[in-house]
């Protein structure tokens, strides 16, 4: 605790979501706040998982982390994979509003 019992707040920024080089590194959520781990993801289903599974939180990482794994499957520019990509990924936590739109813009 700091001064007058005020929460300690100079920690490190930490990025839930960002892309390094066509890989989507995410920050393992269910971790925290013992450990801060990254998961480097590279493939439509190790994305899937970390958003199935919660290691991903929150309506607005959750709908970046989803562009970012479409952005996988779509630089392959096979656009019926990226259709199938789309629709796996908005199942993957249907109750995440932004999933689904952050999915849906993407494709447009």
């Amino acid at each position: 605790m700091g001064p007058a019992g005020n929460a300690v707040t100079d920690r490190a920024p930490y990025e839930a979501v960002s892309w390094d080089g066509g890989v989507l590194r995410l920050l393992d959520q269910t971790l925290l706040p013992q450990r801060v781990e990254y998961l480097a993801l590279a493939t439509l289903d190790e994305a899937i998982e970390a958003i199935t599974t919660m290691r991903v939180r929150g309506a607005p990482a959750i709908g970046v982390a989803a562009a970012y794994a479409l952005a996988i499957v779509a630089r392959d520019g096979d656009a019926q994979a990226t259709k199938r990509a789309a629709e796996a990924l908005a199942d993957a936590r249907p109750t995440a509003v932004n999933l689904r739109w952050a999915v849906d813009r993407v494709l447009r």
